[in-house]
């Protein structure tokens, strides 16, 4: 575990957010230091030999009471396969540092092929409650994706996220899932178990292990989506709610913003006209391949493919 389990304890801290992680590092770093070896100095000596201030040296004492509980679930991490990629791992996608700078999650909790985390995506999000229009839209829209190599990301949400992860993997694809709780409460969704495949599949979580689902913890991973991701679809989205904040993130970050354009819009996707007018999301309509007609996503493979960002 080296000394992640103590980068994790001192982020548990009140008060020590990313930016302050950051901090950290850039002035231990130099000196060849591991944060380990900070702790079971006094305040004093962490104030004096590193000039930190009387909150971040007094973190340093308070983290202490976090080992036991984290050094548990790091165990319990290790049992199940899960590695942890903090914040200054060369494995960690330097895309969110560049998009999210200070806000960055200090720590992704990674079950499965964390190659995938190479390889660039496009995020297919959709409201719970989606149209079954809709619901085919993301599985279609994402088997579009997956056969130009392009990684399909999703919330692995029922509804649009649930369907774009199978449309992904049918095809042969690549797919990361970031959930909105502990990466220990994950559970392979019974609508995939028959195809899922851990070399396809990327999970990622950014909360501690044990965290609970919660709607605060859905806004926070749905931005973090858009940060990851080269292009956003929202297939359909009501008029407030996770996902029209998550076309707000994308817009506020931007990243290249999509949604679907309807004759007759269904109850779920009544947000879609303000994404568009508000936002400038692109519109996505149909086109006829093969007789059947699927939704055209061929400038979001272009913006994915070509993207400089």
């Amino acid at each position: 575990m080296n000394s992640i389990k103590y980068w994790i304890a001192l982020e548990r801290v009140q008060g020590i957010g990313p930016a302050t992680l950051k901090e950290i590092y850039k002035k231990i770093l130099p000196l060849g230091l591991s944060l380990s070896d900070l702790f079971g100095l006094s305040i004093s000596e962490l104030r004096s030999e590193f000039n930190f201030n009387e909150k971040v040296a007094s973190a340093f004492i308070e983290a202490e009471s976090f080992m036991e509980q984290v050094e548990n679930e790091y165990m319990d991490i290790l049992d199940a396969h899960i590695e942890v990629i903090p914040f200054f791992s060369k494995d960690y996608p330097e895309r969110l540092h560049k998009l999210l700078g200070n806000n960055v999650p200090p720590f992704l909790y990674v079950f499965g092929n964390k190659n995938i985390l190479k390889i660039s995506g496009a995020a297919i999000l959709g409201e719970r409650t989606i149209s079954e229009r809709g619901e085919l839209i993301s599985y279609m829209a994402a088997k579009e994706l997956s056969v130009k190599k392009i990684n399909v990301v999703t919330g692995l949400a029922k509804g649009a996220g649930l369907a774009a992860t199978r449309g992904a993997l049918e095809t042969g694809g690549v797919t990361t899932a970031f959930v909105p709780y502990g990466i220990l409460k994950l559970q392979i969704p019974d609508f995939l178990k028959d195809i899922y495949n851990p070399s396809l599949m990327l999970c990622i979580s950014i909360f501690p292990p044990n965290a609970e689902a919660d709607q605060f913890s859905a806004y926070i991973r749905n931005r973090v989506i858009c940060a990851f991701s080269y292009a956003v679809y929202i297939v359909e989205a009501p008029q407030d709610g996770g996902i029209f904040e998550a076309a707000k993130s994308a817009h506020s970050l931007k990243v290249p913003l999509y949604t679907t354009e309807y004759a007759d819009y269904p109850e779920s996707a009544i947000g879609n006209k303000s994404i568009m007018t508000d936002f400038g999301a692109h519109p996505v309509r149909g086109k006829r391949v093969d007789d059947i007609t699927v939704p055209n996503v061929d400038k979001i493979i272009a913006d994915v493919k070509f993207s400089q960002v």
